[in-house]
């Protein structure tokens, strides 16, 4: 057109009118407007009815009511009288986004225009009536259609069962359905389809599954949309074997199905992490000459997000080269994932290797995954080499990346490497923000941005280095980031650690100037560091100072007390104590913890007493907590040594029987102590 335009030559008014024909049923609205004012503008003619019913309708289907209103009163400008198809495009673009008032209203003027309304008319009404959700008037138009001449057809009664549907009516929706049989109009698949739609979006599967099979015992054939309203309410709750029934019927009654039908089946599979299920349903796919999409491969790495079979990635690869699919990133990503939770780190290895033969360029996840995989499996020297590949790689190295490795060194003990790996960080100019600092405090914080400064005081902590502690405390506050709580209960934690009760005192005086208030980790550390210096005035001290500050002491810190008492033996001061704790922690029926009945017996021991050292284990007996070999040989010893034979007999067929039960077994490892059996004290 445009050639023959350029050309000087005048188009036909066929010209005209098949290249507006064309946008229109292309549904290009702008260009077919375009084009029918080109046509007036050149005087050639006008167009005919079925050019301006094809534009009215695209209008519809593009929902631009407002333009299909407009050619509609237009036409008789244009030499042309609107007829029923012409009403009909309009008052469906009226129904499209549920205007019923609007429909309603073209209706009447249709009539009065001297147009009959057919049942395409009316069903659009209805439709209009479903869209706004108002069942009520959809039932009011369906009696007034038939009132005026016009038989329902199947469409009509859909629409009606689906705006009950749409209220949420289904005693209503399913008399309409049984109204349209016995008015012999046979129900379709969309009649059933509705009904079973909204009761499995509501999650009343059984239900849904009851309409399925009325839906057969009707004669109405179920198709792969009917199925897939079912798998999809499966889908929701993880429901594998409902949907493995509910297919292998699909399969009896030779429905065929979709690919959305095995998407939503694999996504089920997926949900429980099913992925023997999910590689299942990839073959039948396969089998069945499905095509399986993007989707299909992208639903299955959900179930391989808690895999660590290796050779399942494998499997999937197959499956994937099989359907024609390429492997992007995130699936490759998926992979080494498996293999790092499979603790193969060599496996993980390869398959980045493999992603890079494949010229698919590794992302932060990709070498994340790596530097984790080789960490945790001890080969830091390999997980350092992937963490100088990403930095090479020009990928923003992030905090979280550093602290990965970093952690993992800490627990070696490797000081002067967490180091070396903290000034990388610096020089790749990786921001170091408050939270940081405070894992740098912080012996115990594992969060993901703080990791690498966790890491360092780890690793001094181990050393009981605490001037380097401090030296990264310092650093902090040169570097103009302020201290909260945390840092400054990290480090008085690392003092405590060190026995060092004047340095853990400095902080802890300079906390509450600095006006934060202190908790129960703040007593429990200061307590520790005085019972590690054995000064047991001290402890006392800051144990009683608590109330002043709004902390009660709780079990640990009369623990501490208890164990400094008998450490600088004091039995009788941990007795008061261990009193003490009672009548103040536990008038409701709990029990201290074995490791204080321990102490205040080895304590009795050590100080001469060991009818009171068998009075707190008796006591602790009686109470069912357990008693510990190092108590009940101290026992057994000063009775042996005060000649109470007899009783050291008994106390040693209750070493024989306690030995008995830890150790069933000579060549079984022995359990990993407790907190309190490895010292109780606070950390």
């Amino acid at each position: 057109m445009e050639k023959i335009l350029a050309s000087g030559a005048k188009p036909s008014l066929v010209c005209y009118g098949s290249l507006i024909s064309a946008f229109a049923k292309a549904g290009h609205v702008k260009r077919a407007e375009y084009w029918l004012e080109a046509l007036e503008a050149s005087n050639v003619g006008s167009p005919n009815g079925i050019c301006l019913n094809m534009l009215i309708s695209a209008c519809a289907k593009s929902n631009a009511v407002d333009r299909a209103e407009y050619w509609l009163v237009k036409m008789p400008s244009l030499g042309l009288t609107p007829d029923v198809m012409s009403y009909n495009a309009v008052i469906d673009a009226c129904a499209r986004i549920g205007d019923v008032t609007r429909a309603e209203g073209w209706l009447d003027k249709m009539k009065a225009a001297g147009t009959a309304p057919n049942v395409v008319s009316y069903s659009s009404v209805l439709h209009a009536c479903a869209r706004s959700c108002d069942a009520s008037l959809a039932e009011r138009w369906l009696t007034r259609m038939e009132k005026e001449g016009a038989e329902p057809n199947a469409i009509c009664y859909n629409s009606v069962i689906n705006a009950w549907c749409k209220e949420g009516n289904m005693r209503r929706a399913a008399y309409w359905l049984k109204q349209m049989s016995e008015r012999g109009v046979q129900p379709t698949v969309n009649s059933y389809s509705t009904i079973i739609d909204k009761l499995a979006k509501a999650g009343d599967i059984d239900a849904a599954e009851s309409w399925l099979a009325r839906m057969a015992e009707a004669g109405v054939e179920a198709d792969a949309v009917s199925y897939n309203m079912l798998f999809s309410a499966c889908s929701k709750t993880g429901d594998c074997a409902r949907a493995s029934k509910l297919f292998d019927e699909m399969m009896k009654r030779n429905v065929v199905p979709n690919t959305i039908c095995f998407n939503l089946l694999i996504n089920t599979h997926s949900r429980q992490g099913d992925v023997s299920g999910v590689l299942c349903r990839l073959r039948q796919m396969r089998e069945q000459g499905i095509q399986a999409d993007r989707v299909s491969f992208n639903t299955t790495l959900k179930a391989f997000a808690r895999c660590s079979d290796p050779k399942a990635a494998d499997q999937l690869l197959e499956e994937m080269n099989a359907a024609g699919m390429k492997p992007d990133v995130s699936t490759y990503n998926a992979f080494i994932a498996v293999c790092m939770r499979a603790k193969d780190a060599k496996k993980a290895e390869c398959w980045l290797n493999r992603m890079s033969k494949a010229g698919v360029k590794a992302d932060a996840v990709s070498y994340c995954t790596m530097i984790d995989a080789f960490a945790q499996s001890g080969e830091l020297h390999r997980a350092e080499q992937w963490l100088e590949k990403m930095e090479e790689s020009g990928l923003q190295v992030g905090s979280s990346t550093y602290g990965l490795l970093m952690n993992a060194v800490a627990k070696m003990g490797d000081i002067s490497r967490v180091e070396r790996i903290f000034q990388r960080m610096e020089q790749a100019n990786v921001e170091v923000s408050g939270s940081t600092y405070n894992a740098l405090i912080s012996a115990c914080a594992r969060k993901a941005d703080v990791a690498s400064y966790s890491s360092v005081i780890h690793a001094c902590a181990k050393a009981n280095d605490l001037l380097r502690a401090e030296a990264w405390i310092e650093q902090m506050e040169q570097d103009g980031v302020q201290a909260n709580v945390v840092t400054y209960n990290s480090a008085i934690n690392a003092c405590a650690r060190c026995g060092d009760v004047t340095r853990a005192e400095h902080w802890f005086h300079k906390m509450v100037k600095q006006g934060f208030q202190p908790g129960v980790l703040t007593f429990n550390s200061l307590v520790n560091a005085c019972a590690k210096a054995l000064d047991v005035d001290r402890a006392e001290k800051w144990l009683q100072d608590m109330p002043n500050f709004g902390i009660q002491p709780d079990d640990v810190t009369y623990s501490t007390v208890i164990h400094a008492c008998g450490a600088a033996q004091e039995p009788q001061r941990a007795d008061n104590w261990m009193r003490t704790m009672l009548s103040k922690l536990y008038g409701k029926g709990d029990k201290p913890s074995s490791f204080c009945y321990n102490s205040l017996a080895q304590a009795w021991v050590r100080g001469g007493d060991v009818d009171r050292a068998i009075h707190w284990l008796s006591e602790a007996e009686r109470l069912g907590v357990e008693v510990s070999m190092a108590s009940l040989n101290s026992v057994v010893s000063a009775l042996t040594r005060a000649r109470r034979h007899e009783e050291a007999e008994l106390w040693s067929g209750k070493v024989n029987r306690n030995s008995a039960a830890r150790n069933p077994r000579a060549d079984k490892p022995r359990p990993r102590a407790t907190r309190h059996e490895r010292g109780g004290k606070a950390e």
